[in-house]
């Protein structure tokens, strides 16, 4: 188990919750939604007194609300002080290792560390299925299947 996966681990089982707004209203961080531009889904900042906010698209479903939460509070926890706009604006550069590794922390909460174990067991579903059914993108269900 790597470091992303023990914080995941580590904090759904001090909240008793893997929900990601259930987590960030125990952990102080707040969550607005809001109309942003049709390419923009959510971001996260802390104020000027470091008070974590996430800013969540007003439009997405709940499925993707959550899952972009997930993501939005992985930065949070994985990537203090960063901002990956700021950076890819000031140095033209994408930032697509701090994506995936939110990404991978959004698998890591919204999918049950079990799963796997309970799915070889009993009814076997593949990455595709587990996607259509948690309503997680593809890209990131495989990113909890990678060994």
């Amino acid at each position: 188990m790597n470091e992303i996966e023990k914080l995941a681990h580590r904090i759904t089982a001090r909240f008793q919750s893997n929900s990601p707004f259930c987590l960030c209203d125990r952990m102080g961080v707040q969550v607005q939604r809001l109309d942003l531009p049709e390419q923009v889904r959510g971001f996260c900042f802390r104020t000027e007194s470091g008070k974590p906010i996430i800013v969540l698209k007003e439009t997405l479903s709940k499925t993707e609300s959550g899952y972009c939460c997930a993501h939005e509070l992985g930065h949070l926890l994985l990537h203090p002080g960063l901002n990956a706009q700021v950076i890819a604006d000031l140095t033209n550069l994408c930032a697509p290792r701090y994506e995936r590794e939110a990404d991978f922390f959004a698998a890591c909460l919204l999918i049950d560390p079990n799963f796997e174990e309970w799915s070889l067991t009993y009814n076997p579903l593949t990455q595709e299925q587990i996607a259509l059914l948690s309503g997680l993108p593809r890209r990131v269900v495989g990113l909890r299947f990678e060994k």
